[in-house]
């Protein structure tokens, strides 16, 4: 039986091979340590491959994205329900935001209720927290904290949080009784904390948000709220449905609540049009209802903000020679998203929204219609793959354009010569 289990935990990895090892590759890791890693896991835990073909290899593939293996120290796989889940642990997802995050050192702790626990909350570095971790009773957990330095060893965050909040996180997760939570009680608090602090620090890597937004996606925050995620500079709604709410949200976001700052800009600056169905993009503005008088939105109005078409063209703007390098790097950031292997539609939404932040801030006013229309393209790109509808000439030929327009042989954009 297990030579059998060995021999069909090596047929599905091999069957992913040729998809699998550029991402590794760029994480500096092998195929041949994945493969060893998940065959010991299988061996662990035969029930790995009773779940369905599809969720092992979109799991796998979420796993090498992340740039980890599932050794149960940096990720874990959960059979649940048929399905597999693919959990990043708190060493691994340190681990990653180690590497490329910029960040020194990260300590994330559970507090017990017999150790001894001090903080100034105006001075994060007067914590103090001594407890006995030999001892066979500390008592229950009553919190937890995540401290991130940088390379001074400076206190760049330092996040709390309570038993209470931890019982809200997991009476938020979409499977709160799941094997996760049961076998894994107290590392999910870990990752709770973890996953709140890291959203404080200002991360410009792509590969580490859309791990946090793959933290986001183990829960679901469906509490009323008025939040809807916008395009920077246009004000329109880049997904139609509200967001997942987060307690706390990054420092660089895109998540607007009414009368945020995608509505507090001049009207003048952001070429809306009256007419619905006639805006700049061909996009459905009549979908940002408020919610109350409607009902608030359902699931089908993902199909009714489809945009009628993509952008056909970039703007014609004339780049200034000091702006030219950061305007390349610029839209290749936003351009790859569609292009990112193994991130899920919605992950890639939310690194859209980050990425538009950052660069509207970044760049100088006279650009901002040349990235809003990689904008644009891009989220037109992720609409069409999360339809499941063919979308990538339009995107090849849009990037040619861009190409074209900045004068440069090649755009750093995936498979894109």
């Amino acid at each position: 039986m297990s030579n059998q289990i060995t021999v069909d935990a090596v047929s599905v990895l091999d069957e992913l091979r040729v998809d699998l090892a550029p991402m590794l590759q760029e994480s500096g890791q092998s195929f041949d340590r994945l493969r060893t890693v998940f065959m010991t896991a299988v061996q662990q835990n035969p029930e790995i491959l009773k779940c369905s073909e599809l969720s092992i290899k979109r799991e796998i593939r979420k796993c090498a994205a992340d740039g980890l293996v599932p050794d149960n120290k940096e990720a874990a796989m959960i059979p649940y329900k048929g399905e597999l889940q693919y959990q990043p642990m708190v060493l691994g997802i340190i681990k990653r935001v180690k590497e490329l995050g910029g960040v020194f050192s990260i300590a994330c702790n559970l507090v017990f209720e017999k150790d001894e626990f001090i903080l100034n909350e105006a001075d994060p570095d007067s914590l103090i927290h001594k407890s006995d971790p030999f001892s066979k009773d500390r008592g229950k957990v009553v919190g937890g904290y995540s401290i991130f330095r940088d390379g001074d060893k400076k206190v760049m965050h330092l996040e709390t949080m309570s038993m209470d909040d931890f019982d809200r996180v997991r009476k938020a997760s979409k499977a709160p009784d799941s094997p996760a939570w049961k076998n894994w009680t107290n590392e999910m608090y870990r990752k709770a904390v973890l996953r709140r602090g890291a959203k404080y620090i200002a991360i410009n890597n792509d590969k580490i948000r859309a791990l946090l937004e793959r933290q986001d996606d183990m829960f679901d925050f469906t509490q009323p709220r008025t939040v809807e995620r916008v395009n920077p500079f246009t004000g329109e709604v880049i997904e139609s449905t509200a967001a997942p709410a987060i307690e706390h949200k990054p420092q660089m976001s895109m998540d607007s609540q009414t009368g945020g700052r995608g509505d507090k800009e001049p009207a003048q600056g952001r070429q809306t049009q009256s007419k619905p169905a006639d805006d700049q993009r061909g996009q459905r503005t009549s979908d940002r209802q408020p919610q109350g008088a409607s009902g608030g939105k359902t699931q089908d109005s993902n199909k009714a903000d489809k945009p009628a078409g993509p952008p056909t063209a970039p703007p014609d703007v004339s780049v200034k020679k000091d702006d030219h390098a950061k305007t390349v790097e610029a839209v290749q950031k936003i351009l790859a998203i569609a292009l990112t292997p193994d991130i899920d539609p919605p992950s890639m939404k939310g690194i859209l929204i980050n990425t538009a932040e950052v660069w509207k801030e970044q760049t100088p006013d006279y650009l901002h219609p040349l990235l809003r229309s990689c904008i644009d393209m891009t989220d037109w790109s992720i609409r069409r793959i999360r339809d499941g509808e063919p979308w990538s000439a339009e995107h090849a030929t849009f990037v040619h354009k861009v190409k074209t327009l900045l004068d440069v042989e090649k755009l750093s954009i995936g498979k894109y010569p």
